[in-house]
């Protein structure tokens, strides 16, 4: 029999009874029609995972009880971070979900200089937080315990200053003229990784990134949407870390 994931933070403390929130009680009650007495995996989010009992279910709320000792996963020595365009609301839903099965650790959205305006005016809180979400029932569905962390902030300059100094970086545009290979990732450092929208990087947003040193590559002829080029990229780097 198939053992449901649910997430909860609670999972990992020092209370082996808990309750759910009521995004994950609903999912437990009305999606999945579990009952009492049946037994699901909690994970927290941060490495740590449980057995725990479904001790009690009513319309709305569910109780769970923990019943074997608390896993707990190494955190990843090599973490993928990708800066992304903030696009069109679907598209960017789907990037969000891929990249997150795909094993990216941390997400930086930044809002473009050249933004659709049809996006232009959109609130970028409230959409990550929904993003949150997607992520959630992705680790829930691919056994991570690891939630990527997902932050979003005024523009692209803002967002490199947000990547960590060691990892390596690279920016990928079609104006750029070194292809991107295996031989630009070593054995050991974090890697981030920077995408545009659609319409291209803006001049500011280019010379922001020559000020900031960052390698610059060229994916190749074809022409890669705004979704698809961080999936792209993403889905080498997490093969040359042995983890895809």
């Amino acid at each position: 029999m198939r053992i449901h994931r649910v997430y909860c933070k609670s999972v990992s403390g020092a209370n082996k009874k808990f309750a759910l929130d009521d995004t994950q009680s609903h999912h437990l009650i009305k999606a999945l029609r579990l009952k009492e007495g049946r037994v699901v995996e909690v994970f927290d989010g941060k490495g740590s995972s449980a057995s725990c009992e479904i001790i009690l279910l009513d319309n709305k709320r569910c109780e769970l009880e923990r019943i074997s000792e608390i896993k707990k996963d190494n955190e990843p020595k090599r973490t993928l971070t990708n800066i992304i365009p903030f696009i069109k609301t679907n598209n960017f839903n789907y990037m969000i979900q891929k990249l997150s099965e795909i094993g990216v650790n941390k997400f930086i959205v930044y809002r473009p200089e050249l933004c659709d305006q049809s996006i232009a005016k959109k609130d970028l809180g409230k959409i990550i937080e929904k993003c949150k979400d997607i992520i959630v029932n992705v680790c829930k569905q691919c056994g991570n315990n690891f939630l990527p962390q997902i932050v979003y902030t005024k523009n692209l300059d803002e967002a490199i200053n947000m990547i960590e100094i060691d990892d390596k970086k690279y920016v990928f545009d079609t104006d750029a003229e070194i292809y991107f290979s295996f031989e630009d990732l070593d054995n050991n450092s974090s890697v981030s990784t920077i995408t545009g929208p659609e319409s291209g990087f803006s001049k500011n947003e280019l010379e922001s990134i020559k000020k900031k040193n960052i390698e610059i590559r060229y994916l190749g002829e074809n022409i890669l949407r705004s979704e698809t080029a961080p999936i792209f990229v993403s889905s080498i780097v997490r093969n040359h870390f042995g983890k895809i």
